[in-house]
This record gives structure tokens, sequence and C-alpha cells, in this order.
């Protein structure tokens, strides 16, 4: 029984045990996170070898959400060591400095794994962040060179870093809908992204890694599998309230998802 794979990182190859189960967007100690402690996922991690959390595991820019953040995650990261379980962060737009790991591959390059905030070359085209700050985020796609899969990492963290969210805590449902979807340009490049994302992935994936016939991302918190030509997109979802998040188990050969659902 193969117990064990080799995956590579921009840094060279590592052996994670298997099965290697991805998740993302917990975004731990925001406000709207479903997640309050870190016993309501410890099913999670039930007959995992490796947890891979793809991007948004907690946040980091905010200095009002980082106490919180910060000690769920290390409950987080006490709990996988209790049960025996690897723990690779990836980084995305809300941790930025998460690891030096923007992505990984599995199945002998068949599976490229990342957030997704570099799928698109604005990395969020519906945040209000970047409604203010259109013309800097553009001189800085202007100034950089994004030819290969690390040159576009490293600007996406970039681009992240210099939309770093408001920190804004919301009161009640309407007040948190409101932060969700205000301003109607929000809703209407939420809805263009939605809509989208699994081709512009298929795009990104033909540019950057055209080898890959599966790409692994969060980001976009809809969860699913999404078919285009030869590829397929998968999609984790989020644990932000209101959201469904998925778990993506690769067991050394294929892909299989299943809901994450909370205690």
């Amino acid at each position: 029984m193969v117990t064990s794979t080799i995956a590579e990182f921009s840094e060279g190859p590592r052996e994670l045990a298997l099965p290697v189960r991805m998740v993302s967007d917990w975004h731990l100690g925001h406000p709207g996170a479903a997640v309050r402690n870190v016993a309501q996922v410890e099913s999670v991690l039930a007959g995992a070898g490796t947890l891979v959390m793809v991007g948004d595991g907690r946040e980091e820019l905010v200095k009002g959400w980082r106490a919180e953040a910060d000690r769920l995650w290390d409950e987080l990261r006490t709990a996988c060591e209790r049960q025996g379980v690897g723990l690779i962060a990836l980084t995305g737009n809300h941790d930025p400095d998460a690891s030096s790991d923007g992505w990984l591959k599995l199945g002998q390059g068949r599976i490229l794994v990342t957030h997704g905030d570099m799928i698109y070359e604005t990395s969020s085209p519906w945040s209000r962040e970047l409604f203010d700050k259109r013309r800097e985020v553009m001189a800085l796609l202007e100034s950089r060179k994004t030819e290969s899969l690390d040159e576009r990492w490293d600007c996406a963290r970039e681009v992240g870093r210099l939309l770093r969210p408001r920190g804004k805590t919301p009161e009640g449902l309407v007040g948190y809908l409101k932060l969700a979807f205000w301003p109607p340009e929000r809703l209407v490049e939420i809805g263009k992204v939605w809509t989208g994302f699994a081709a512009e992935g298929n795009r990104f994936l033909e540019a950057f890694a055209p080898d890959c016939e599966h790409l692994v991302c969060g980001h976009f918190h809809r969860p699913g599998r999404f078919h285009v030509g030869h590829r397929t997109i998968w999609n984790t979802g989020s644990l932000m309230k209101m959201c469904k998040g998925l778990a993506i188990d690769f067991d050394g050969e294929s892909l299989a998802a299943q809901r994450v659902i909370l205690k």
C-alpha cells in the first residue's frame, strides 16, 4: 500500500503522507468566519496524512484580527500534531506570509494546487479595495515581469498586500450581507467571477502550467468541480458564514471531494 507521494514545490520536491487533503478559505480570525474554535473542524483531520491549507487559512493583514487568527492557527497546528497529520500552508491574498509556498503540484505534475489569487491578473476583481486602488494595482502590474508561475505568484502576493482589507466588523446579518455584497459594483464582479472563474482557470493553466489537467484552488468561495475542455477545475469553497467548504483528497492517483461539516 502506497502511503506517501512526492509533491513538487517551487523550492523542490517534498514527500507528503497520503491522503493529501486540501481545504482553503477558513479565514481564521475574521469576524465573519464560521470557525470559532478548532474543535469544530477536527473531523477534517480524521484519516488525513497531510492537510494542505490552500491559502486564506487565517487573517494576517488586519491588525485587529491577527491575535485571534494566530491563536486559532496555533490550535490547528497542535491538533494536526496530535493526530499525526502533516500541515502545509500555501499563501493566499489574506495570508501572503503564511509560508514561502504559493503552489504545489501532485500526481507527477498533473495537478496544480494554488490559492487562486494569481488566476486573475488583478487577483480579486470584486475587491472594494481594488475599486479604490486600481491605479496603484495597474502600476504594479505594469512594473512586474510575470512570465513564469513563480513570477505570477510573487506578483499576486504583492497585489494582496496592496489590497489589505479595511478590517470592518459587520453587525448582525444585515451588516454581514452589506459587507459581503456592497457596493453594487462588487456584486456585479462577484457574479462575473462566479460564472467565469473556471474558464479563466483553464486559460491560466494554458499559460503557466500547460501540462496540468487539474487545478485545485480556493479564493472564489464557490465549491465544486467544473469541466473546461480536457481539464477539471476544483474549488474548495470557504468556511465563512453562509458558505460551504469542501475537502478535496488526493490518494496518490485521483481526486475526490467531500463536504466539510462543522461541529
